[in-house]
């Protein structure tokens, strides 16, 4: 129980179960909860100080999101990928972003160019700072979320939603160096400036580059973090033989 992080007691007014769905997908994205990582329902209830019923609850929501996975007889667990699981749910994601953001340029609003613009400048504001890069991937996903409104497609919403939430687990955004905030934030402007223009096939051909782009982030961060561990691993065996 040592390992959990802090949590403060006013964070459930909604309720339970979305509550803590919420703070455990935040341990998950900010790297407190590694992939891999047991989620035993007694820890957690006890953490949260809360009954198990609600966190079974949460642990089902997270399930339908990618984040966990339940493994029979071992219980549910943070769920891991491999680089070219990764890659290629990136890749599909690339492709269904890319027509979201070519019919948001046909059906957007003034009113979600303006809730884009907000964002873009919450989004460069944080990137500059560069201190809390959970908001930072959060406003990431307010940026996306809009633009999926804004297509005016609940199923390709939907399906967008199975392959976003699962990369998130490999932090990119916990790892973006200076320019990578940099990058991230010019394209959320080019993708703004053509949704304004209600350029069609600008704004798809943008936002698939820039997922593109963030796929070869993520995986590259996660074929290090293999390679890390794996020396790790033999640099521990090679001193227990001395």
């Amino acid at each position: 129980m040592n390992d959990y992080p802090p949590v403060k007691a006013d964070l459930f007014p909604e309720k339970a179960s979305s509550a803590i769905a919420r703070v455990i997908r935040g341990a998950i994205l900010d790297g407190s909860f590694e992939p891999g990582r047991p989620l035993r329902e007694e820890e957690l209830a006890k953490w949260l100080g809360l009954s198990r019923t609600p966190v079974r609850e949460a642990l089902l929501i997270l399930e339908n999101e990618g984040l966990v996975e339940s493994v029979r007889n071992r219980g549910t667990r943070v769920a891991r990928f491999d680089a070219s699981e990764l890659e290629e749910l990136y890749s599909i994601r690339a492709v269904l972003e890319g027509y979201a953001a070519r019919r948001a340029a046909e059906t957007i609003t003034d009113r979600e160019i303006k809730l884009l613009e907000e964002s873009c400048q919450r989004f460069e504001k944080l990137a500059d700072e560069g201190k809390d890069l959970v908001a930072l991937a959060e406003e990431n996903f307010t940026f996306h979320t809009t633009i999926h409104e804004a297509a005016r497609s609940a199923r390709l919403k939907r399906m967008i939603g199975t392959v976003t939430a699962i990369p998130l687990i490999y932090r990119s955004y916990m790892t973006y160096s200076e320019e990578n905030r940099a990058q991230a934030v010019a394209d959320h402007r080019a993708i703004l400036d053509a949704l304004k223009r209600r350029d069609v096939a600008e704004a798809g051909r943008l936002m698939e580059g820039h997922v593109e782009w963030a796929r070869d982030v993520a995986v590259a961060h996660l074929v290090k973090s293999d390679e890390d561990e794996a020396a790790e691993g033999r640099a521990g065996r090679d001193g227990s033989a001395d």
